[in-house]
């Protein structure tokens, strides 16, 4: 998929979706994810009461979730875009989510990170798509959100570790990395241009800048 600027899941989440006519279907209210090294969007779960609508009109419970796959969304601007129709997409449904295979957004939102040492750094807060699509996980908590605070930038920088630092995604995150390692290279990020002027920027007119650790597999 192509994206106009990167962004996180609770942003993606607030996007009207639009078929390939450019017609108004609902929004996403569920997520699904695949890792093999590389954190992918996997499925897409659409709300709303256009969507509730639809779903009656196609006889389908109320209480079963309709799964896309996530190759259906071609593009995202203001807008998440599909590359199928309204009507069609009763063709696309997907089933059920295969529980073992894939990691649903609401169940990695608050997990817990821990380093190669065994060691917590932090839970996860969000997912991050960089405009390429590539997917990494916005940390918060333990040594990200002492740091943060400790410059009084916690409401002002994500901290961005891309997923090829994971080793595993179970009930928690396993890094490839130390937790020194993230410490000292976040300590070095801090320093960059882009934090500083969010620094600098007066509280009114503050945007969120993102620093992000590793951005290459670190050996």
């Amino acid at each position: 998929m192509d994206l106009a600027q990167s962004l996180n899941c609770r942003e993606l989440k607030k996007y009207d979706v639009v078929d390939s006519n450019g017609e108004k279907i609902g929004r996403i209210g569920e997520m699904t994810f695949t890792f093999d090294k590389e954190l992918k969007l996997a499925h897409f779960i659409l709300v709303g009461s256009r969507w509730e609508e639809l779903m009656e009109s196609l006889g389908i419970r109320p209480d079963i979730d309709p799964v896309f796959n996530a190759s259906h969304i071609t593009k995202i601007t203001d807008r998440i875009h599909l590359d199928t129709t309204t009507n069609e997409l009763k063709l696309a449904i997907d089933p059920e989510v295969p529980p073992d295979e894939e990691h649903r957004l609401s169940n990695l939102d608050g997990m817990d990170i821990y380093d190669k040492e065994g060691l917590k750094v932090g839970n996860i807060i969000d997912i991050d798509f960089d405009a390429d699509g590539m997917a990494s996980f916005t940390v918060g908590g333990g040594i990200i959100e002492e740091t943060l605070e400790a410059i009084g930038l916690k409401a002002d920088i994500d901290i961005i570790v891309p997923a090829n630092t994971v080793e595993s995604i179970t009930d928690t995150v396993k890094l490839f990395v130390s937790k020194d390692d993230l410490q000292l290279t976040m300590d070095e990020a801090l320093q960059d241009e882009t934090v500083r002027k969010a620094r600098d920027r007066a509280a009114t007119d503050r945007e969120v800048a993102k620093v992000r650790l590793y951005s290459h597999r670190p050996f």
